[in-house]
């Protein structure tokens, strides 16, 4: 499994991903994402933006989401938040 920080509106991006992503290629590994700071929307709308940052790491592969493995949210004043997700993921070449 393969863990990624998101803080402050942004993923980090350790020097292993472009390697993680390329090795990984045709097949469906799983990623972690913690959130050190929760992300301000739905477990879809985080879905979708962690599948839009790992598919700008290479032009050459496309991210898309197997399956939800395991997600932390909360609403606070109607706002719903993702603390941590666990997903599976498929990498396709484009």
């Amino acid at each position: 499994m393969y863990t990624l920080i998101y803080m402050d509106g942004h993923f980090n991006r350790p020097e292993t991903l472009g390697t993680y992503i390329l090795s990984n290629a045709g097949k469906s590994p799983l990623l972690r994402v913690d959130c050190l700071t929760p992300f301000k929307g739905s477990e879809q709308d985080f879905v979708h933006d962690v599948c839009l940052y790992l598919s700008s790491v290479n032009p050459h592969y496309e991210v898309s989401c197997n399956t939800t493995q395991n997600v932390s949210t909360e609403k606070k004043d109607g706002q719903s938040f993702v603390n941590f997700l666990a997903m599976q993921i498929a990498i396709t070449e484009r």
